[in-house]
């Protein structure tokens, strides 16, 4: 009798399988994050993207727009978690015009994305893994 060692091989599939599964679960959350997301100039739509990081198996989906955060959570007194500035402020645009404002209420666009794609995100894994 003679051991084979097949290890290797049968690691190789999960990673290969893991990597389909990553891409086409971020492009499913992208595409909904796109679909979700508030619009005014249309940077922050078109900034959203994915990155699979093949050597981690890990995916992102998101934006590098710097003030992000801003619409997916809100500002001053409407701020998701509270901890908005209180009281309002000013601020001068760039064309110079002056605002008030008591801040921003929240946009999400990404974490209901991703809640709206759950059940697909989780039948591809039974998909994809259950035919190896």
């Amino acid at each position: 009798m003679k051991f084979l060692d097949h290890s290797d091989e049968a690691k190789e599939v999960l990673k290969q399988a893991t990597i389909q599964w990553l891409f086409q679960a971020c492009m499913l959350v992208e595409g909904q994050a796109v679909a979700l997301a508030a619009v005014h100039t249309s940077r922050l739509r078109n900034s959203i993207d994915y990155v699979v990081d093949e050597a981690e198996l890990i995916g992102y989906v998101g934006t590098n727009v710097e003030y992000a955060i801003y619409v997916e959570m809100g500002t001053g007194e409407f701020a998701e978690n509270g901890m908005g500035r209180k009281g309002g402020w000013v601020y001068q645009d760039p064309s110079g015009e002056w605002f008030f404002t008591w801040g921003q209420e929240p946009q999400p666009y990404l974490r209901p994305a991703f809640r709206k794609n759950k059940s697909q995100v989780e039948a591809l894994a039974k998909e994809i893994f259950g035919g190896i």
